[in-house]
């Protein structure tokens, strides 16, 4: 089937969680709490699962399904960090193509991508974070490997659920800073906040400067861990690995 491009629309992935750390404004995902940390790795539980993970090789149509004459969109083949593009695949029945999970606005948008050219890689991790028990958990192979209290979203500015993934890994160069060293972004976006700090509201699993916020629920919607175990995320997780919000 002839197929007619489109010029390439490059969405706005501007990371809600790390752009004020990186330009230096200052500003937190929320502010106060005073409960203490609780942090501690996991011994137990065996709960098998792989996530297949696309990595095209460069900027990619997106399309309704596989039989529509043009995409709706194209995805540029680097988000606006730098990172490879990473798309979580739900289906490879259709030959020739990908049914896979997007990262834009609205939450769980889904799409279908051309197989050819695209990589495919298999990712054991999957992030768990629990809101009512603001808990945050690391799985590997189904094993946990890692969990901790985290800070979550405010009553008013609520982290949202659902089921996303891990598309940015960034090291902010500011320990001390409102992010921590270190940071994930997501494919997650606030359903009330529609823009933040320049960027479009997306939400991420960050490091922090306050840390007696951990264990409260007074973020814009991002989740926050203790700076030692974003650092330990870093060496954890990829690009593609499936974040659970409920």
């Amino acid at each position: 089937m002839t197929r007619t491009p489109i010029p390439t629309r490059r969405p706005r992935l501007v990371l809600a969680l790390l752009l004020a750390a990186l330009v230096s404004l200052g500003a937190a995902c929320g502010s106060g709490g005073s409960a203490a940390p609780d942090v501690s790795l996991a011994v137990a539980g065996v709960v098998s699962g792989e996530t297949t993970v696309a990595r095209p090789d460069g900027d990619t149509p997106v399309y309704a399904s596989p039989d529509a004459a043009e995409p709706d969109q194209v995805l540029p083949g680097v988000t606006e960090f730098g990172s490879p593009l990473a798309l979580v695949v739900l289906d490879r029945g259709t030959s020739g193509w990908l049914h896979v999970q997007l990262p834009t606005r609205p939450n769980g948008s889904t799409g279908w991508i051309e197989a050819d050219g695209v990589e495919l890689r298999t990712v054991t991790t999957a992030i768990t974070v629990d809101l009512d028990a603001r808990r945050l958990v690391v799985t590997d192979g189904g094993t946990p490997v890692l969990e901790t209290t985290a800070a979550v979203g405010a009553p008013g500015t609520p982290t949202p659920t659902g089921t996303f993934f891990v598309t940015d890994m960034l090291s902010t160069g500011e320990d001390g800073g409102s992010y921590g060293p270190f940071a994930l972004g997501l494919s997650a976006h606030s359903e009330v906040l529609t823009e933040f700090a320049g960027g479009d509201g997306q939400v991420g699993i960050h490091g922090t400067n306050q840390p007696d916020s951990i264990g409260a629920a007074v973020s814009n919607g991002c989740v926050r861990v203790p700076n030692d175990l974003a650092l330990q995320l870093r060496g954890l997780v990829s690009l593609g690995t499936p974040v659970t919000v409920g």
